[in-house]
């Protein structure tokens, strides 16, 4: 392959050596890149609904025009933002569970050629920055689900930003017609597209300046070519379904807060992975500062795109990989204008550097295969056992029993519904929430993050089943409240009745559901993901088998009991219905005590003493929490303890942003409360706001909002008040 070439044919021996060590580091990319797609595709909460979505359109021959897949958004009228990227993994969908494996596969090999040979061509001079700035994106894309339509944004900026730094002296516009091809293919599969004609104008504007500075005269030449490429990119976005409205999403849904506040992708990075990434960015900014070092000079604008998306990257996880693609362009740009002479760096530090690179590799690419979750054979097993996050063993035994009609469920289990056969209006939602309007969104996120809510759904929506994957672990106890019957169950999923239909199919007992849980362990052992089983162990407490979880849970092994997840399990049973009992509340204290990390069990520990009545026990444990490991549920505690308390500390803790869920309705509230004392009337009543916004459903809350919207005359507020309501308690007339 050319992007192979990077040796010094009549150079030293170290340099030569330097050539071997880099096609070795590119077959280990390439490799590495590959073998990571070779899991369960299909098992994330995002695919189902493209598939479903593209095998709509290949059977009736158009574009997807009108949501005809959830009920109560029946003929909602849709911008569908992926048509090409749907069909495409529909068509890889009908071949069986290789062909989306395949498909990516070639998607991430493809990126990292276009990378490899983009160096070749450039005769980039030094191959361990251009290496390592590889192994930087690699960590980026770590974050994003491989398949999804994202790939389409990585792929158009990697080649147009490499096509513009081969052509960055072009003589004529027609030169860019390959990419206005890429544009329209872009267009039609991802919203990221936008990004073409920006890249083009920024760097077309670079070589326009460049030119300027060097002739000290306005090159009108060059201006009408970038002129001119720059209106072929921006004409080709026009060749889509929807003409001059495929614009419209992005900046739409990018600051409707629904959406930033129920997809975690719109979400920062918070506590350990924040951390982790901001070292990692500083070995990103090193890698750049070095490519100007030794080249001079690098592309100004892929610095100035590197710098925003790093800021949004901040603000919104789903920019990180966008940012990692940077970095190799950066890389690759410097000497692109004007060539100077590399510096000189020891041939055997490059070989060194090579080295290690191609090692770190080699291990990572191993782990692809040592049987963990996130390797290829890891994540198999699992997902043949049925340890998903979406609700596998349940619609095998739905399709098994010939369950039909309405269902209700979470966003995160439409798609996957949909994917297989339940495509026909029968689901509640799925998480393409750019279909929907941001009234519905809200309801959507409400049903997910608001378990309370669901008889009230029930009630409104009149679904003949109600589907619990392994994010529903809390809606158990709410469903046997509202008189619904449990006909399937396994540890992540089950399937419920609501009364007077399909009496030929037994109701699940307390034994039956004992004996399956531990029958699972039996088989299958724990699973690889322990966030997994600690919602399991929830559901079984909200199922009212609170005795055989908490009997579950303290007979774990030691090591167990030194996860995070294991003390958030047993905070969440402690505070969340139905409660654990005094007893076993205080025998788990007693074990976290006996526990060396503090900081492991602070937070159940502050909650169990709060619910003994010990707040000056809790208020110790709280404070003494470093301030950069206080996390959403040990900061609504400590608030709640100093508005008590009337302590002066409550206001500088509600206005921080780095400790708080931004669906802390709760939050919010105190946020307002505090505010208003504090003599800040229309911070109050923003925070307000925000606190109607998230729990429409609590009567406190609610009240408070309404006593201040009185007392200020605040229309607004008392508008988000009215339309709060609206959302969170539907026309209970059944959906037709």
């Amino acid at each position: 392959m050319v992007c192979f070439d990077m040796a010094v044919p009549n150079g030293s021996f170290a340099e030569r050596l330097i050539g071997k060590l880099y096609r070795l580091f590119v077959l280990l990319t390439l490799a590495y890149a590959a073998a990571g797609c070779f899991r369960p595709m299909l098992d994330n909460v995002d695919i189902g609904w493209h598939i479903a979505q593209g095998r709509w359109m290949a059977e009736h021959g158009a574009i997807y025009r009108h949501d005809a897949l959830n009920y109560p958004n029946l003929g909602h009228a849709v911008i569908d933002e992926y048509p090409l990227f749907q069909v495409v993994v529909y068509l890889a969908y009908a071949l069986g569970w290789w062909g989306p494996c395949l498909l990516t596969a070639l998607a991430y090999v493809t990126l990292f050629v276009i990378f490899f040979d983009a160096a070749r061509r450039s005769g980039h001079q030094t191959p361990v920055l251009f290496a390592a700035s590889l192994g930087l994106l690699l960590l980026y894309l770590s974050l994003a689900v491989p398949l999804r339509p994202h790939v389409a944004t990585y792929l158009g900026v990697a080649a147009l930003g490499t096509f513009l730094l081969r052509h960055n002296k072009a003589v004529g516009w027609i030169e860019f017609w390959p990419m206005a091809l890429l544009q329209v293919a872009w267009t039609n599969s991802h919203s990221g597209f936008v990004l073409g004609p920006a890249l083009v104008a920024l760097f077309g504007a670079e070589v326009v300046a460049r030119q300027t500075l060097r002739s000290r005269a306005l090159p009108w030449a060059t201006i009408r070519t970038w002129l001119g490429a720059f209106l072929l990119i921006l004409l080709a976005c026009f060749l889509n379904p929807f003409g001059a409205a495929r614009f419209q999403p992005p900046f739409y849904q990018d600051r409707l807060e629904s959406i930033r506040a129920y997809v975690g992708e719109m979400e920062p990075l918070t506590g350990a992975g924040a951390a982790l990434y901001n070292e990692i960015t500083l070995g990103a900014a090193a890698v750049m500062a070095l490519a100007v070092v030794l080249r001079r000079d690098v592309s100004w604008s892929f610095l100035l795109l590197a710098v925003f998306f790093y800021a949004e990257a901040l603000d919104a996880k789903k920019a990180w990989p966008v940012f990692g693609l940077f970095v190799p362009l950066v890389v690759l740009s410097s000497g692109a204008f004007v060539y100077t002479a590399p510096r000189k760096i020891s041939a055997w530090a490059g070989c060194s550097g090579l080295a290690l690179l191609s090692v770190l590799m080699a291990s990572a690419l191993m782990s692809r295969f040592d049987g963990s979750l996130t390797s290829v054979q890891g994540g198999w097993r699992e997902y043949d056992a049925g340890r998903s996050e979406l609700s596998l063993e349940a619609l095998a035994w739905m399709k098994a029993h010939g369950i039909e009609g309405r269902l209700f469920h979470r966003s995160e289990d439409g798609g996957w519904l949909q994917q297989e056969g339940y495509d026909h209006g029968e689901t509640f939602a799925d998480t393409g929430f750019g279909k929907y309007d941001e009234a519905f969104i809200h309801e959507v996120g409400l049903a997910s993050e608001r378990p309370a809510l669901v008889p009230r759904y029930l009630e409104a929506y009149r679904p003949d089943f109600v589907v619990c994957g392994n994010f529903c672990f809390r809606w158990p106890f709410y469903l046997k409240q509202a008189g619904w019957r449990m006909i399937f169950y396994s540890p992540n999923s089950s399937v419920w009745t609501r009364p007077g239909t399909r009496d030929d199919l037994a109701t699940v007992g307390d034994k039956e559901v004992m004996a399956t849980f531990r029958n699972d362990i039996a088989t299958n052992g724990r699973p690889s993901d322990l966030r997994l089983f600690g919602r399991n162990l929830i559901g079984l407490n909200s199922l009212g088998l609170g005795d055989f979880a908490f009997g579950e849970l303290t007979s774990l092994p030691k090591d167990f009991r030194r996860a995070p997840w294991y003390w958030e399990a047993a905070r969440i049973m402690c505070r969340e219905e139905p409660q654990m009992s005094t007893a076993q509340r205080n025998e788990l204290l007693l074990e976290a005590g006996d526990e060396h990390d503090d900081s492991l069990t602070a937070e159940f520990r502050a909650y169990a003493l709060e619910a003994n009545g010990d707040t000056d026990g809790a208020l110790r444990i709280l404070e003494a929490i470093p301030p950069g490991q206080l996390r959403d549920p040990s900061a609504e505690l400590l608030l709640t303890i100093y508005l008590e308390r009337k302590r002066p500390e409550a206001l500088a803790l509600a206005r921080r942003t780095d400790c708080w869920d931004l669906r802390n309705g709760r939050h919010w509230q105190y946020l307002a409360e505090t505010e208003e004392q504090a003599g800040h009337p229309d911070a109050a009543a923003r925070a307000w706001e925000k606190a109607v916004f998230y729990y429409p459903d609590d009567t406190e809350l609610i009240a408070g909002a309404s006593a201040f919207a009185a007392k200020y005359h605040d229309d607004a507020l008392r508008e988000a008040i009215e339309k709060s309501a609206s959302v969170y308690a539907p026309d209970a007339t059944p959906v037709p």
